[in-house]
């Protein structure tokens, strides 16, 4: 296997790495902070073809200060240059930011260039319930299927009797000491009383209350719900960072 620098191998790949790989082309052609080293190669090998194509390319990324010191470095060593763009006409060549994890950067740029095309498929938001009253009920009555299989997935051993048990307020911590110390019974309790903090702010935006101020105030009190009665028992403790 062969690895290249940047420079080398953007010297090196055919035109139609550009239109075949866009996003990668564009993150590894911003990530370059002068030409230094691509100009060197260019004039290594009299690649005239080579350095029109990238000219063409920096140019179609908004980059034309390095478009053009590429052609006037190969126009004076007295090659004939003809800026070409590679990429497709049809494709977006989106602004990169510089400086930041290529990983990251090829990520956005896969986002900004598909999430159109993702929403377009998208159905439309349902509008809020009518009845607010019948719609948190049917929230009540998918919440032991819920509870039942979101508690299994994360390992514990949960029945729908436990979860009755506990939806019923039968489950009592201060008298049963099995119910104290069993890890099963913590988490179904601690996820019956996160159930009910979400409820509750489902309820709000039911009423009309704005969703970003709602989700920004409670959602620590859905987690901190959810894991009470396990550091009520000791079996978490509580951390800060």
């Amino acid at each position: 296997m062969t690895f290249y620098t940047a420079d080398a191998a953007l010297v090196k790949v055919a035109e139609a790495f550009f239109q075949r790989s866009p996003i990668e082309a564009q993150i590894v052609l911003k990530s370059l902070r002068d030409l230094s080293g691509i100009l060197g190669r260019l004039l290594d090998g009299g690649h005239s073809a080579v350095a029109g194509r990238l000219a063409g390319a920096f140019r179609r990324m908004g980059k034309g200060e390095f478009a053009d010191d590429i052609l006037k470095t190969i126009k004076g060593a007295m090659y004939d240059v003809r800026e070409t763009d590679p990429f497709d006409q049809n494709q977006q060549v989106s602004t990169l930011a510089v400086g930041g994890s290529p990983i990251v950067a090829r990520l956005n740029a896969i986002w900004e260039s598909q999430h159109q095309a993702v929403l377009d498929v998208f159905p439309a938001a349902p509008e809020l319930p009518s009845d607010t009253t019948e719609f948190l009920k049917s929230v009540d009555d998918i919440y032991e299927n819920d509870a039942y299989h979101s508690l299994s997935i994360e390992g514990y051993s949960i029945t729908p009797e436990l979860i009755d048990r506990v939806r019923a307020g039968t489950w009592e911590a201060d008298v049963d000491q099995q119910d104290r110390r069993n890890r099963d019974a913590l988490a179904a309790r601690g996820y019956w009383q996160a159930f009910q903090s979400v409820k509750e702010s489902v309820a709000e935006l039911l009423r009309g209350a704005p969703a970003g101020a709602v989700i920004r105030k409670q959602h620590r009190d859905w987690y901190r719900e959810l894991f009470t009665p396990s550091m009520a028992a000791g079996i978490l403790k509580l951390t800060c960072h």
